[in-house]
Parts: C-alpha cells; structure tokens; sequence
C-alpha cells in the first residue's frame, strides 16, 4: 500500500511539475522561437489518422478540431509527465537518492529529444529546428526536475512541524495557479479566436461580391502557421528542368503579373458553411515560371512544396492548359498576409483549396505525380469543387415579420459556371427561380437574391440548389465532406409572425 500511495503523490507532482514544463514551453516558443511538442506532433498525428476520422471530426467540430486536438495533446502531455513523477516516486522508496528526480527529469529530456523530436521532422535531438532545441529542451526539463524534487518526502521531523507542512500545501497551489495562468494567457485568446471568432463568422448579411481580407476564410492542416521572411524566402523551381531556377520574391513580383477574381472553397466547407471566400489574386502563371526552367520531355507532373511541409501535386498537362493557375504573392491588392501563405501561394481555380499550396517553396517536375498530404489519408486527388449554394440571409433558426422578404445567398460551381439558381419555401416540394448578378469572372461564385411573401405565420423550411453551367443540378444527397466535398441542399429553418 505504501508503493501505491507513493506513486499516487508522486502522479500529482509529477503533474504538476508538467503544467509547468508545458507552460513554461509555450513560452519558449513566444521568446526563444521553440516549436511547442503539442504543435510539432500535430502531423505525425495527422498522418496515422484514419481520413475517414478526421473528416468526422472536421465536419463536426469544424475551427474547433485543431483547439480539440491541441488541448488534448496539452493533457496527454501532463499524463505522461504524471506518470514519469509516479515513477520517480515508487522507485524512490528504494532507491535513496537526494537528486534522484533529476534523473527521471533527463529519462524524461531524453525521451523527448531522441525519440519525440526526430518523429515531428526536426532531426536528432531536434538540432533541425535549430542548435538551441536541444538546450531550452533541457533547460525546460530542468525545471521539471526541481519541482519534482519538492515533492520529495520530508524526515519524520520534518512532518511533525505544522508550519512546513502548511508551507508545503501552499507551494504546488501557488505553482500551478502561475503556471495555469500562464498558459491561458498564451493560448486561450488563439483558441477563443479560433472556435467562436474564425475570420469568416465577422461576415453578416448578404455576402459581398470580393471578400474582405479580414474575413477571408483561413484554413491549414498546423496548429501554429509558419512565419516566412520574405527578403529571405526563394522559390525554387526543379526537377526535370534543363535550367533550374532560384527566385527571390522581388525576382517574381518583377516578372509580368496577371490579376483574376477567383473564389476558393476548403474542401471540408460543411453545405452552406462560411469556408468560402471570393478575392483578387495577383501573380505570375504557373505556366509561365515552369517555361523559364525548361521542362524536360520526361517531366509530366508538377510536384509543390510549402515551408510547413505540405505538398500537392497537378499533371503537366493541366498546369500548361490552365492559364488562371497563378503563384500568386497579392490578395486583394496587397501582400498576401501570413495566415494566406506569405510570400507566395499556388491558386487552382476550380479546385478545393487543399490543392493550392500556401508558403510555397517549391516547384519540382518530375515524371509521377508525387502525391499530397491530404490525399495519403484518403481525400479525393482531384478535388474539383462540387456545386453548392447557400443561404446567407434568413439565418437558419431567425424569426421574421410576415411580409415581403428578402432571400439573398451566394452559389458557387468552381470554372463550370452557374447557370440557375432556384429555392424553396416548403421544404423541397416545390421551386422557383431565383435571379442572381453575373459573375465578377468565370472563376467566382454568383450572388442569387429572390423576394419571397410568405403565405402566413408559423414555421417555414428553406432550400436552395443550383444548375451548373453545363446543365447539371446540385446533387441531393446529403454527404460529409470526406472524402470529396460535401454534398446536399442547404436547409434552414425560419419563423414567421406579426
């Protein structure tokens, strides 16, 4: 009983000693540039994760899968470093040792540094990410260790003594407050702002025709984007090619430039879900820069590569027939900003967004196509952006006056075009036409309003649907968005009264 007693103490130092690492981590990685070990693991967890899962998980919790993920990668951590205090604790009921949680403290760095580190893609001992990493690391499990040591059990005499027995109560609750304290305010602001204030939820009412780049929807596979110095960034173009080439983003805003309305959708947009913004692009055409390099005869894919390791891939053949593909470097007519993929960002119009790279690093012909991170967990290769349309005004649930209302959404076919738009005020039975203004390009969505009076109080269910521009309806079925975008009408439910 004395071993589990030991080691249940030593959990709750050890714990603790874990909120403090953790915290005192997050902070590193705001001072010292670490890469918190929460953050790092995010991808090698994505890439066991089954897609059918993650889509799951996607289409349920939407912004708030990664907080989820991040949160509980938080409280794995803890455990773990629970259960390595619980050792230090039982084995030091044999083991008398003034420093021995210490010890524990580098089985502990060890683990994190040979195994942990090199998992995430930062080498040995993390020395990838920098010869610091493996230092703060240390330093980081240092601290661990020390108070890991205060949970160490006093003498008889000492426990007899009513004032360090009260001091020792008070210590672990001024430490894990701070260290709470801390951690909170590092991260729940970025977690608050990602579940209840994502950049498109600032969007009320009708959508405008080009989205503000405040609220352009921003979607990535990172926990934490990377940040890229622009006067250092290059674009390197190889492979395949007889002239490989190095550009520098001054190199690239010189060349000769082409501006396009494009709209883009995240392939995880839920049926009438907000992940879908129209904006200018401005940028060199993929066609153009993969020219400058040569192509050898045998290259017949275009392989991308982004600086936070996300790659994608087009044939040949389509990036050559498709002069709306830019490397684009402005969104709405200036600079992309960071969250959008600083300093340069490939543009498919016509694809899910998961098919144009942000932080784009580099181009690389090569004679199969090398695949894309999301494509090895199952999500569709192609990508062609499915037929939706969507209500923007009512808001699903509203309450309305009886009288004229004003029906106003957004309908979207990627390059096909829209060629109806239609809605329904009875739950599907019947449909009339909508009348929508034409597109700012034939990359973008359309804006589609109808006035409808209803025909008297109570509750009304909404539908609307689309034809796209060769002649095919919106498919009905309703389906998640694994592994090929989301399919069904957008429904929503109103009242009407006095």
């Amino acid at each position: 009983m004395k071993g589990r007693e030991a080691a249940i103490e030593g959990f709750g130092w050890g714990a603790l000693a874990g909120i403090v690492l953790v915290a005192l981590m997050y902070g590193a990685g705001s001072l010292l540039g670490l890469k918190p070990l929460t953050q790092a693991l995010n991808e090698p967890l994505l890439a066991v994760m089954p897609g059918f899962i993650f889509g799951f998980l996607i289409d349920t919790l939407q912004h708030a899968g990664k907080v989820v993920e991040e949160i509980g990668l938080v409280v794995a951590m803890v455990v773990a470093l629970g259960l390595l205090g619980a050792a230090w604790s039982w084995t030091a009921l044999r083991w008398r040792f003034q420093y021995s949680a210490l010890v524990f403290a580098l089985a502990g760095w060890a683990i994190v540094a040979v195994v942990l580190l090199p998992i995430t893609g930062m080498g040995f001992l993390g020395l990838s990410a920098g010869p610091t990493t493996p230092v703060i690391w240390a330093a980081l499990f240092a601290i661990y260790g020390v108070v890991l040591q205060l949970g160490g059990r006093p003498s008889a005499a000492e426990a007899t003594d009513l004032q360090r027995r009260r001091l020792l109560g008070a210590i672990p609750l001024g430490i894990g407050a701070a260290s709470l304290g801390l951690l909170g305010v590092l991260r729940v602001p970025s977690w608050y702002q990602a579940v209840a204030s994502p950049s498109e939820a600032g969007l009320t009412g009708p959508s405008p025709e080009i989205t503000p780049v405040a609220h352009f929807y921003v979607v990535s596979k990172n926990i934490s984007d990377p940040r890229v110095d622009g006067s250092a960034w290059r674009l390197n173009i190889g492979g395949l090619v007889d002239k490989p080439q190095r550009i520098s983003l001054s190199d690239l805003r010189a060349r000769p430039s082409t501006s396009e309305f494009a709209t883009l959708e995240c392939i995880s947009n839920d049926v009438g879900g907000g992940l879908m913004s129209t904006g200018s692009f401005t940028g060199v055409r993929l066609r153009d820069l993969i020219a400058t390099a040569s192509p050898s005869p045998g290259a017949t894919w275009v392989g991308f590569q982004a600086v936070d390791g996300y790659a994608e891939s087009l044939p040949l053949n389509v990036v050559n027939g498709e002069p709306s593909i830019l490397v684009a470097y402005e969104l709405n007519g200036s600079p992309l900003p960071s969250s959008h993929g600083y300093p340069a960002r490939v543009i498919i119009p016509g694809r899910y967004g998961m098919k144009g790279p942000k932080w784009l690093t580099s181009i690389n012909l090569v004679d199969h196509e090398s695949g894309g991170f999301w494509e090895a967990q199952g999500w569709d290769h192609n990508a062609f952006v499915r037929t939706t349309a969507r209500f923007d005004v009512p808001r699903d649930g509203d309450t309305i006056r009886h009288g004229a209302v004003q029906l106003a959404g957004v309908a979207f076919a990627g390059t096909r075009g829209i060629g109806m738009v239609e809605y329904s005020t009875d739950g599907g039975q019947t449909w009339a036409p909508a009348s929508f203004k034409a597109p700012l390009s034939e990359l973008t969505w359309v804006l589609w309003t109808a006035d409808w009076t209803p025909a008297g109080e109570g509750g009304f269910t909404l539908k609307v649907r689309a034809t796209d521009g060769s002649g095919a309806l919106q498919d009905a079925t309703s389906r998640m968005s694994y592994p090929a975008g989301a399919t069904g009408y957008h429904t929503i439910r109103v009242d009407v009264s006095k």
